[in-house]
This record gives C-alpha cells, structure tokens and sequence, in this order.
C-alpha cells in the first residue's frame, strides 16, 4: 500500500488509522526540524475518509503541538482529491478547463 507521495515540496500521506497517520506526521516533522525546515502548518490539511455516507469525521493531526485543519478535499498535483472518493467535482473541473481553453483558440 502506498502510504506517502512526494512531489517536489508537496506531499500526501495515507494511514488506516489515525494514530498511525500521526506517527507519520510526528516523524516527518522530527525529520524536517533536524534538516533546518518548518512545516507550513496554515497550509496543511487533514482529511479523513470513511466508508459510509454521512458518517461523522472528528480527526485530530497535529504537528509540534499546533491543530491541522480538517479538509472535505483538496488539490494534489493538479488533481481534486474529495473525502467520499468520489471523482464528479474533479471531472467537471476538467471539462471545464477543456471548455475554456477551445474557447481561448
């Protein structure tokens, strides 16, 4: 399973459970303090997914302390991600991007 994607200063984590999503979060940190760096921690988001509809998220990350902000979805590399796995928001996005750039030719 793929637990962490890594894109230039991007990244992207995924845990089954959320105190193994905040070891990984702790461990980056720790990693990211020794090299000299910050977390941007305004920019970081959490996002939990579940199995059923409607289903209540209650999440806690946190890095050195401070609350990461829960996300309902979010853009990784161009790409919307969504918590119900869903992809109808992402193609629209798309359609829309292809709808403007025939219009801008």
């Amino acid at each position: 399973m793929i637990k962490a994607m890594r894109f230039a200063d991007d990244q992207a984590m995924v845990a089954g459970k959320e105190d193994d999503l905040q070891r990984m979060m702790d461990r980056l940190n720790k990693a990211a303090t020794e090299y000299g760096m910050k977390i941007n921690t305004k920019k970081t988001k959490v996002m939990e997914r579940s199995r059923r509809e409607g289903e209540v998220k209650n999440m806690k990350m946190t890095i050195a302390g401070e609350e990461i902000e829960p996300a309902t979805e979010f853009c990784y590399l161009g790409s919307l991600i969504s918590d119900d796995a869903k992809c109808h928001k992402e193609i629209k996005k798309r359609i829309a991007m292809g709808k403007e750039a025939f219009t801008n030719k």
